[in-house]
């Protein structure tokens, strides 16, 4: 007999419901069911398929996917069997669709990695096995959060992963199985969160916490749990992430990247308040009426202040959750926040604008980025009108990363405007305008579309001085933490950049511009400085570069 879906009298839709002949004798029952995320679910409905005798041939459960669906299918000695089975679960609602109480609810939180336990089980082929099992977990409280069992494929082998409360419960569990006769083979007991990505049934945002909490204090790691418990769309944008990140090489290898970042943004919360610390490096002196000083937040990328007798001018900054530290730091230290009444941004990455909108927002710093910063704020996708093929990751990644590091959108973004002097284009970039710090002119070039959607640099050709964000950034002077998160050099090739071909361009265009900077200067006994937003700002002389092949 053919595969037929059915659905008993007075039974809601289910998930799958199909009723077939099963070659090696019987009918097999093949059904999705509701199945609630707590101890002892499963002792209860494994319990009850084998009082209506039936021997269960394939089961399914991921809690990180469905956590409150199963898949199953049972087999019976007869198709009036296999109906009656169908009938029961229908009064039961285990066919069901989930109802809004269980569409809004969330799975059981899985507070410690110790208590986490993965095995490999040995099962009989008949009615009752999977049951008996169950009744040991349920006796401990285990919950599992993962099984697998494919009776056509890999007859009498089920993969387990159970969550518990503690060491000492794993302990007793795996004694009770020993005791009970069970073969077994532990896959991944919880102690090493190294290990932990082999562990199925976490949800996207357990696997993130349990990554951080060797590296967060426990009050931080408690205020980034309570953002995810408040927050369902924090969970839902985690998994997307996840899911787009494994959807080719491609992805895979920009997810590399972007989940270093995510967890370094989400540690940067251990960085905040009483633990917050600032590098300052400067003043180099840029012309007799303009100093530059770089400032290095604990993470993330470095912010720059050009400073004059009449004004503080910012050149990119960290992200937005240091920006109440790192202000009063600035007051402690001899800078007045108020002294910057414009701000200069390169692009809309967190951690390079994390500052724009409290600067507006407190002091009422103008905010000057390209316009197209806009849309991607409006958006919350650093990849906006870009050409990229990797949207939904960027989508996501931008989403988390602006909920991690607190970053805002300015209420205003204000234009660039043209000097009289500004040329069109310089280094074979269009030029969007020119802007002044004392006697420093700036030339705004636009970039060609190779890192993100609204990208600029910021280049005075008399100065020899470009600001340019996460382009020419020198490798050797990156702490070995930051070469690790920013994966140097897989970070300047992947798709974590709009067009990598591109990006490759316009950093050797960058590079020429410098070299010829430095020719003119190099007479006057100055050299043309790179300041970019990761490591330490270098000279072209010190960089060495090549002259480009």
């Amino acid at each position: 007999m053919s595969e037929t879906n059915t659905r008993p009298a007075g039974a809601a839709p289910a998930d799958t419901l199909a009723l077939r002949r099963d070659p090696r004798g019987g009918w097999r029952l093949a059904a999705g069911l509701r199945m609630a995320d707590r101890p002892g679910e499963l002792a209860g409905l494994a319990a009850f398929l084998a009082g209506r005798q039936a021997n269960i041939e394939r089961f399914g459960y991921n809690r990180s996917e469905s956590p409150f669906l199963v898949r199953m299918e049972a087999r019976c000695a007869t198709a009036a069997l296999a109906g009656a089975l169908a009938d029961d679960l229908a009064r039961q609602g285990r066919l069901d669709p989930p109802g809004p109480e269980q569409g809004a609810a969330r799975p059981e939180p899985i507070t410690t990695l110790e208590g986490l336990l993965a095995i490999k089980a040995t099962l009989e082929d008949k009615p009752g096995t999977l049951a008996r099992l169950a009744e040991v977990f349920r006796r401990r409280g285990a919950n599992v959060i993962h099984l697998a069992y494919d009776g056509d494929t890999a007859p009498g082998l089920a993969e387990i992963t159970m969550a518990t409360d503690s060491p000492d419960q794993v302990s007793a569990l795996l004694a009770d199985l020993t005791a009970g006769g069970w073969h077994f083979h532990v896959q991944w007991q919880g102690a090493d969160s190294a290990a932990m990505e082999a562990v199925i049934g976490l949800s996207a945002a357990e696997h993130f916490l349990f990554r951080l909490r060797r590296i967060l204090p426990p009050d931080r790691l408690d205020r980034l749990k309570a953002l995810f418990e408040s927050s369902d769309e924090m969970g839902r944008v985690l998994a997307d992430f996840r899911r787009q990140a494994g959807a080719d090489e491609e992805s895979m290898a920009a997810s590399g990247v972007f989940s270093n970042i995510l967890h370094l943004a989400a540690a940067s919360l251990g960085k905040t308040g009483e633990r917050f610390s600032m590098r300052l490096a400067g003043p180099t002196a840029v012309t007799p009426a303009v100093s530059l000083y770089t400032l290095a937040c604990p993470t993330g990328a470095n912010g720059f202040l050009l400073r004059t007798a009449d004004e503080d001018v910012l050149m990119d900054s960290g992200f937005g959750l240091y920006f109440p530290d790192a202000r009063d730091w600035l007051a402690r230290h001899g800078f007045d926040p108020a002294r910057i009444r414009r701000a200069y941004f390169t692009h809309p990455d967190a951690d390079h604008a994390g500052w724009a909108a409290p600067l507006e927002r407190e002091l009422g710093t103008r905010v000057h980025m390209h316009p197209d910063c806009a849309a991607v704020f409006a958006n919350s996708n650093r990849a906006q009108g870009t050409g990229t093929r990797l949207q939904a990751l960027n989508l996501a990644f931008t989403r988390l990363i602006t909920r991690l590091t607190e970053l805002a959108a300015p209420q205003a973004i204000a234009p660039f405007t043209r000097g009289a002097g500004d040329p069109a284009e310089a280094g074979g970039f269009p030029v969007l305008g020119g802007f002044s710090v004392g006697d420093v002119r700036f030339l705004v070039l636009e970039s060609l579309g190779g890192h993100v959607a609204g990208q600029v640099f910021f280049f005075a050709p008399e100065a020899g001085l470009l600001f340019c964000g996460d382009y020419l950034i020198d490798v050797p002077s990156l702490s070995e933490r930051d070469k690790s998160i920013l994966s140097v050099p897989k970070y300047l090739m992947t798709s974590t950049n709009a067009d990598s071909r591109v990006f490759s361009r316009e950093m050797a265009m960058l590079r020429a511009l410098m070299r010829s900077a430095q020719a003119r200067l190099a007479p006057r006994g100055k050299a043309a400085r790179v300041c970019s937003g990761h490591g330490w700002p270098y000279t072209v002389e010190e960089a060495g570069w090549e002259p480009e092949g």
